[in-house]
């Protein structure tokens, strides 16, 4: 197996989290997604903090969780 093949490693608790947060959503289970979503917000609350620096150079995944949660939960209502 070469390095192109080899599986991404993840090793953030929060990489973890929005995994299954996107699964929750993409089966359409917006009580999983919604208890996921908060549970990410509280894991990237606590890796926060006063004095704090984010290391990450990309964090759009949060606003994408955000409105993806959004979307889902006005499908429901919709429904």
């Amino acid at each position: 197996m070469t390095d192109k093949q080899a599986p991404e490693y993840k090793r953030r608790l929060s990489d973890h989290i929005v995994d299954a947060f996107d699964m929750a959503c993409h089966q359409g289970n917006v009580d999983a997604a919604n208890g996921l979503y908060q549970t990410l917000e509280i894991v990237l609350t606590n890796q926060g903090g006063a004095g704090s620096i984010e290391k990450r150079q990309n964090i759009d995944f949060i606003h994408a969780a955000a409105a993806k949660l959004m979307v889902l939960k006005n499908q429901q209502r919709a429904a």
